[in-house]
């Protein structure tokens, strides 16, 4: 991928096994943020068919990849949710965004955003949020330096399983 123009994209079909395998690199360092959030890796057909579902559902999210070629480098999966109790009603939730390693520190993530960006302003959506492990620190960093704040908390606790 060296000397190619990395280009940003909405995911199609053709590109769920890479999609898939930067989704469970991802999910695998969230787990080591937080066991709370270990990667199932026996799930990976039902993995598999979630995102395709997200993909080619264009109306409530927007699946992006990043790369040149048939290589991608990363990608962005989020949801248009509603807010029946708010104004704006609209909202663009950021649940998963994962850039390589080596192509990190070379303005990905913003890219991703202005794509993301104008597609919120397509929708007449005025509100971005990004949800991520609380003590993922590589993305509480990004999402504060490009002006983020905490808006919400979700706290979470494993109960053990009732034995019957």
């Amino acid at each position: 991928m060296k000397g190619d123009e990395i280009i940003i994209r909405k995911a199609e079909e053709k590109d769920i096994d890479q999609f898939i395998s930067l989704i469970m690199r991802m999910k695998r360092l969230n787990g080591e943020f937080d066991p709370i959030f270990k990667a199932n890796e026996e799930n990976i057909e039902g993995i598999k068919q979630y995102y395709l579902s997200c993909i080619k559902d264009r109306e409530n999210y927007l699946t992006l990849v990043a790369g040149s070629g048939d290589k991608i480098a990363g990608l962005v999966k989020a949801e248009i949710r509603n807010r029946v109790s708010y104004y704006p009603v609209k909202e663009m939730r950021i649940v998963d965004l994962y850039i390589m390693p080596e192509f990190r520190r070379k303005n990905l993530g913003n890219l991703f955003l202005n794509f993301i960006y104008e597609e919120m302003r397509k929708r007449n959506i005025t509100i971005i949020t990004a949800e991520f492990p609380s003590l993922n620190m590589i993305a509480l960093n990004f999402y504060k330096k490009i002006g983020f704040r905490n808006v919400t908390s979700v706290y979470g606790k494993v109960i053990e399983e009732t034995k019957e």
